[in-house]
């Protein structure tokens, strides 16, 4: 049987091993307490899918939505890896961020 569908967002240490998990439907202000509470200057997404591990319009959009507003707050998506049936895609891999 198929996973369902998750986002996560992973607060991450410098060397961007994962630190904590949030699930991404939580309150933004939980997302920024985990940061601040682990000192972290990352954080990352991670999706599972029951189907193609290939993004959609709206993963790409996303992350480029996140990226450019934790800017302003001195936080970086280290990455967005998008787990599928048959493999897996980074984004940072890929060149998209």
């Amino acid at each position: 049987m198929p996973q369902p569908a998750s986002l996560n967002l992973l607060v991450l240490d410098d060397e961007w091993r994962p630190l904590h998990r949030l699930r991404a439907d939580q309150d933004w202000r939980d997302t920024v307490n985990a940061l601040l509470r682990w000192e972290s200057r990352w954080l990352a997404i991670e999706q599972q899918r029951p189907d193609s591990p290939f993004p959609r319009w709206a993963d790409i959009r996303l992350t480029r939505t996140l990226s450019k507003r934790l800017r302003p707050i001195e936080i970086a998506l280290a990455d967005h890896v998008i787990h599928g049936r048959k493999g897996r895609f980074s984004f940072r891999q890929a060149g998209l961020l």
